[in-house]
């Protein structure tokens, strides 16, 4: 069958006028949002902006495969961001310490976007400490910093005539996150990361190789830290 010429004409301009859509449709709440787009991802779940430009989280729970081999090709790394809890920091260095640099965070009056970047939270006002900043990064007054760190705890900072709490950061991941030193009932150790857990069986990773154990052959310490780590693994999907 051959189509006219006044008929390619018309279906090549639909076709360039009216493009297919890269939005999907998605159910949240029991609300349904045609044309949502992947923008993000939380430690809740994917964050989407609907057409009317709000934002909402798609809940770990409610992902199917394809959408979580989407996040995995479009937001290589902030799975893991996500599940550690990570902080976007972007500000200026406001003094630097013994106990680290204290960064002023810059404050983006019209910035309407998500509140994660690469699946850290952004951190939009006040001040923070990092004990860690990496030598290679600018520390003098005044110079502008980019990075995505880890809250550890809280920092009594002298701002001369009061002491503030401000958050403490270290670029390592936490500790639950990184390899540690595990004992079977043997006494025999190694030292892996627990990446997670299913029924009585952990998933370790060690030097970025993957193995399974299982967990009843850890001795009691070993035990009581895998079941402490597997609360915070739950519901988050193997990064």
């Amino acid at each position: 069958m051959r189509i006219s010429a006044s008929l390619s004409l018309i279906l090549s301009f639909l076709f360039f006028t009216f493009p297919a859509s890269a939005g999907e449709k998605i159910t949240v709440g029991g609300t349904d949002y045609p044309n949502a787009e992947m923008t993000e991802v939380s430690r809740d779940g994917i964050i989407f902006k609907a057409e009317d430009g709000s934002y909402v989280t798609l809940l770990w729970a409610d992902v199917s495969a394809a959408q979580l081999s989407a996040v995995k090709v479009k937001f290589a790394g902030a799975l893991e961001n996500a599940l550690y809890d990570a902080h976007y920091v972007k500000g200026t260095v406001f003094q630097v310490s013994p106990d680290g640099v204290v960064i002023q965070i810059d404050l983006d009056e019209e910035d309407t976007g998500p509140e994660f970047k690469n699946g850290a939270r952004v951190l939009t006002n006040g001040l923070v400490i990092v004990k860690d900043l990496p030598t290679n990064l600018p520390q003098s007054e005044g110079a502008s910093i980019e990075i995505t760190a880890h809250k550890r705890q809280t920092y009594t900072y002298d701002m001369g005539i009061a002491a503030k709490e401000i958050p403490l950061l270290t670029m390592a991941k936490p500790l639950w996150g990184q390899e540690q030193e595990w004992k079977n009932t043997e006494g025999q150790s190694m030292y892996a990361k627990l990446v997670a857990v299913k029924d009585d069986k952990g998933m370790f990773e060690k030097g970025g190789k993957r193995f399974v154990y299982d967990l009843a052959n850890l001795d009691d310490e070993g035990r009581k830290r895998a079941a402490e780590i597997a609360e915070k693994l739950a519901g988050f999907p193997l990064p």
